[in-house]
């Protein structure tokens, strides 16, 4: 069993775990726990990573693909959107754009859906300037509104454009006792680096 598969198995376990447990609560109160702690549906899928040898299925973030009029994310730093597709164009041939992060700025996406079920997101990238890094985090607010930060984790990136790695946030999720249908994107880097075509991870649909 591949280390990814073996992951995906480790989520949907938790995930039933949690069902268990959400069936009872709204036995006794009639909470949507469930709803709230295992995430909703996120939309249709696709498999932009099949070339790269990853066939998961994954839903596109709100403004991910950074054309114009998609929704816009939060930028600071002189983070801005700029010409120039990631050159696969998995999002669609008609792309003509990408975000550009110079060191020290940053990118905050707006709500995107997230559940134990959604734990990783992966994304296209490229440095503008020399070996370069990227470090995702995840805001999220639990159903009581308890504010927490997850570390998605840190990736290298190259001067060629290339799928990123998952930013999986398993380990910190499963400490977020609230759950959360939603979450933030927080996109750092170190040097300048261009991102594009970001994408949310349902591993259960392995």
């Amino acid at each position: 069993m591949t280390k990814r598969s073996t992951h995906g198995l480790l989520v949907c376990l938790t995930a039933a775990l949690f069902a268990v447990c959400a069936s009872a609560a709204r036995a006794d109160n009639g909470s949507s726990l469930l709803s709230s702690v295992v995430g909703g549906n996120c939309g249709a899928t696709t498999t932009p990573f099949a070339p790269w040898g990853d066939n998961g299925s994954y839903t596109l973030a709100p403004g991910g693909s950074f054309e114009p009029g998609s929704p816009a994310w939060t930028l600071t730093g002189g983070a801005k959107v700029v010409s120039g597709n990631e050159p696969f164009h998995v999002n669609s041939s008609s792309d003509t754009s990408s975000l550009l992060i110079p060191a020290g700025g940053t990118a905050t996406s707006g709500e995107i859906c997230f559940g134990v079920l959604n734990p990783g997101f992966r994304f296209f990238a490229t440095s503008t300037g020399g070996p370069a890094t990227v470090h995702v985090q995840l805001i999220a607010r639990g159903v009581l509104g308890a504010l927490t930060v997850l570390d998605g984790g840190t990736a290298n990136v190259g001067t060629t454009w290339a799928p990123t790695p998952v930013f999986s946030t398993l380990v910190s999720q499963l400490n977020v006792l609230g759950g959360s249908k939603s979450v933030e994107l927080k996109i750092t880097t170190t040097g300048n680096v261009q991102i594009d075509d970001v994408y949310n991870d349902p591993f259960c649909s392995r």
